[in-house]
């Protein structure tokens, strides 16, 4: 059952990490850019409904990496150049994990 799990939060994460990819490279240079993590917060709480807590965490931190290196500029680097984009990456840090401890159901998808 633990292994179920694990396998669980992985798959979710991974889930979070490809979408976080795909809405990178749709949303690049327009200029809704700098709303794409509050946005993105939705999908964030999907994943941790379905997949529980562990997921969502991951998730949310393996989707803020990826934003802040391949859609904020300077594209590449860590660092985030635009006020208003690093402000709403916090919030959807801050949302991502609150949502997955409130809203993931106890033991993910394999409930005893």
């Amino acid at each position: 059952m633990r292994h179920l799990r694990l396998v669980d939060s992985l798959i979710g994460a991974l889930l979070s990490a490809i979408a976080a990819v795909g809405v990178s490279a749709v949303a690049a240079g327009h200029k809704w850019v700098v709303v794409v993590p509050l946005v993105f917060t939705a999908i964030l709480l999907l994943i941790s409904s379905i997949y529980g807590t562990r997921a969502g965490i991951i998730g949310t931190v393996l989707a803020a990496v990826i934003f802040a290196f391949f859609l904020f500029n300077p594209v590449g680097s860590l660092s985030i150049g635009n006020q208003t984009a690093k402000a709403n990456l916090g919030w959807m840090l801050l949302l991502g994990i609150s949502f997955s401890f409130l809203f993931a159901p106890p033991g993910g998808l394999h409930r005893h």
